[in-house]
């Protein structure tokens, strides 16, 4: 008892100070992303209900790219916002204000991490359990979306929540407690539907805890089957919810959702089953790549060790199937998704995608510690891991603090008023392409007067960027900021192998030019 509560004092000790240095990070970057617009999209829906305008509040939560779920769930900072408002008149456009949803997106990978460590508890001793969680925190691909106002984050804590509720003992699996797994799963998807490999993991999680040997004495195959068709009829429930919401707001969720699939094209089709590889070479180097090795170990392991159980009928590790189940279900689920990649060419893979197998890596990592890792010299692997991630967190966390973000840079050198630029340029090129304008917030808090007097060069989205043509600067040059897209983990979001080269090697950067 005494060593669970030290290691649970040194879980929450851990993640306190993580969280504390990610709440360090926020502030920068404040809407410097074009998916985050949505939440002003979400913010408009909620002013809408404030007002009694209930049709034209379903209106905008169901105009946010097939994700009605985020706008419902950001009603929880975008009430802070509206305190905030009242109390000291802080405009919710302001970046300011934009701090409090990015607090909320700290929150909640907080969260994630302790409802993490439940899950590896159910597989693995308390300080194997505790160095999952540090392995995890030191991530890259863990961190790097903390202070974007993204649903990621958010999906995969409905995802893990659910999780825990099908790993309870078996004698409190209830049908019950599966109906309210399959409604965890469908907000889940509704939040974010680029994790629809969620609700197909938890079904087929269910399945296997249903199915399999042991634990069923007495009971008919319809009988074992009944949570799952739960589960089922939890998720449906939620899914036919939101649909019935869009309806009313003269759209359709179902038919948004199988659109936004279509959308999942920027990138490279010839990176199915070379992307997380790729991906966790150059972004979490020798560290990810050691994981990645670990989890396919781990996954050979585990899987030979269930076999010898199943051969011998013999379940006294109860653990040992679900914990198969999770591994050989994320690596199907990877499979699928690089098939459909690579020979079907229907979606991409980007860093995000990678964000939902980051949790199952690591537990395979863990299957392997758990079984070379003997005493007496356990509490010294554990411990030097231990501070390999925390190492590898705070090398991120200083890696992050340098990057500029466009709407930053223009704040910093006295560009408060939109109506102060002359145009926005770009030295990439593309034919016939539209850039995606990134300016930031739409407030500015200090106006000037209607004479444009700077010219920004590559304040928007080179994306795809094709070439870089270099213009001599026709003015004076007020500051030559590094782009932020040079940052690596960021060309992995829809940037193709030779584009990521380009950004790698090219020296773009954010130019502003004093015209008068």
């Amino acid at each position: 008892m005494r060593h669970f509560s030290i290691s649970r004092l040194a879980l929450l000790g851990g993640v306190l100070v993580i969280t504390l240095v990610r709440l360090s990070l926020i502030g920068k970057g404040t809407m410097a992303f074009v998916d985050e617009q949505r939440y002003v999209t979400a913010m408009l829906g909620l002013r809408a209900l404030g007002e009694g305008h209930v049709q034209e509040s379903l209106q905008a939560i169901n105009s946010m790219g097939a994700r009605p779920g985020d706008g419902l769930w950001r009603a929880i900072p975008g009430l802070g916002q509206a305190a905030l408002l009242l109390l000291f008149k802080l405009n919710p456009n302001s970046p300011p204000s934009l701090q409090v949803p990015q607090a909320f997106n700290v929150l909640i990978m907080s969260l994630n991490a302790l409802l993490l460590y439940r899950i590896y508890r159910r597989f693995f001793s308390a300080n194997i359990a505790l160095v999952g969680i540090a392995l995890y925190s030191g991530l890259v691909n863990t961190n790097v979306y903390l202070r974007h106002i993204l649903p990621y984050d958010h999906s995969l804590f409905f995802f893990l929540l659910a999780i825990n509720y099908l790993l309870a003992p078996a004698h409190a699996r209830t049908t019950r407690r599966h109906w309210w797994a399959g409604v965890l799963a469908g907000v889940s998807y509704a939040v974010y539907p680029g994790y629809f490999l969620g609700p197909l993991v938890l079904l087929g999680l269910a399945l296997a805890l249903s199915l399999a040997p042991g634990g069923h004495e007495g009971k008919s195959q319809t009988e074992r089957l009944k949570p799952v068709a739960s589960l089922l009829a939890g998720l449906l429930a939620v899914l036919a919810s939101f649909e019935l919401l869009a309806r009313l707001s003269d759209t359709s969720y179902l038919a948004s959702s199988r659109y936004i699939a279509t959308t999942v094209t920027q990138g490279s089709f010839d990176e199915g089953f070379s992307f997380i590889a790729t991906y966790f070479w150059e972004v979490e180097g020798w560290f990810g790549a050691m994981l990645l090795a670990l989890f396919v170990v781990g996954l050979f392991l585990s899987a030979k060790t269930t076999w010898l159980l199943l051969v011998r009928r013999d379940y006294k590790s109860e653990a040992q199937l679900p914990l198969l189940a999770l591994l050989s279900l994320a690596f199907l689920g990877w499979l699928g998704y690089a098939v459909t990649v690579q020979l079907a060419h229907k979606l991409v893979f980007y860093g995000r995608i990678i964000h939902f197998f980051v949790p199952f890596i690591v537990m395979g990592s863990l299957v392997v510690l758990q079984r070379v890792a003997q005493e007496p010299i356990l509490n010294v692997w554990l411990l030097a891991l231990g501070i390999l991630g925390l190492w590898r967190f705070s090398t991120f966390a200083l890696a992050y603090r340098t990057i500029e973000y466009p709407p930053d840079v223009v704040y910093a050198h006295g560009i408060h008023d939109a109506r102060q630029i002359a145009g926005i340029e770009t030295t990439g090129c593309t034919q016939n392409l539209v850039y995606y304008r990134v300016f930031g917030p739409p407030i500015r808090d200090q106006r000037t007067n209607d004479n444009p007097r700077y010219r920004l060069i590559n304040f928007a989205y080179l994306l795809p960027i094709a070439c870089n043509q270099p213009r001599p600067d026709a003015g004076d040059v007020v500051a030559a900021v590094p782009y932020f897209m040079r940052y690596r983990p960021y060309q992995f979001e829809g940037h193709n192998p030779d584009e990521r080269t380009l950004l790698q090697n090219q020296s773009f950067d954010f130019r502003i030019i004093r015209t008068q």
